[in-house]
């Protein structure tokens, strides 16, 4: 019985200490069916076997965009991991000696925490002024002054006169 509650925290404490990875995988394009399925049970393996759990994304096949191990195709496999990160180092070794696979890539990833989250703030538009000139702001034309130079000669005299 102690044996058992032994067990279950130390399976709680490996809980913690573990971090979530994505694994990228490019196989070889010759697996078909049955060997693609024996392929993904010895990654399962690799990775049962180093105290992690391993859940399949997705797989596909592609053409690369440069020749790996002389094949100009391959099959993506998405996957995401939980282990511990002592263990990646030599996840990573195993994955390496699997003919079957030629390339492989392990991303950390980013779990935020709830009480780091902020929300964003909301941005609202800039209120700027109407570029539209209302009937009252509009210049005034310029005066011009009365037509011939005789009008402007009487009018100058008259004022003379006053004086």
């Amino acid at each position: 019985m102690t044996n058992y509650c032994y067990s279950v925290k130390m399976n709680l404490i490996m809980e913690e200490n573990q971090k979530q990875y994505e694994m990228i995988f490019i196989l070889s394009p010759n697996l078909e069916g049955g060997d693609l399925d024996k392929t993904k049970n010895e990654i399962s393996e690799i990775i049962n076997k180093h105290k992690g759990t391993i859940s399949f994304k997705g797989s596909e096949k592609r053409t690369l965009a440069y020749p790996v191990n002389k094949q100009g195709q391959g099959i993506f496999l998405i996957t995401e991991v939980l282990i511990s990160p002592e263990n990646i180092a030599n996840v990573s070794k195993e994955l390496k000696l699997n003919k079957q696979i030629l390339r492989h890539l392990i991303n950390q990833l980013e779990v935020p925490k709830p009480e780091t989250l902020k929300p964003k703030p909301i941005r609202r538009p800039v209120a700027t002024k109407n570029k539209f000139i209302s009937e009252k702001e509009k210049p005034s034309p310029p005066k011009t002054p009365p037509g011939t130079l005789e009008e402007i000669d009487k009018k100058l005299d008259e004022i003379i006169d006053k004086i």
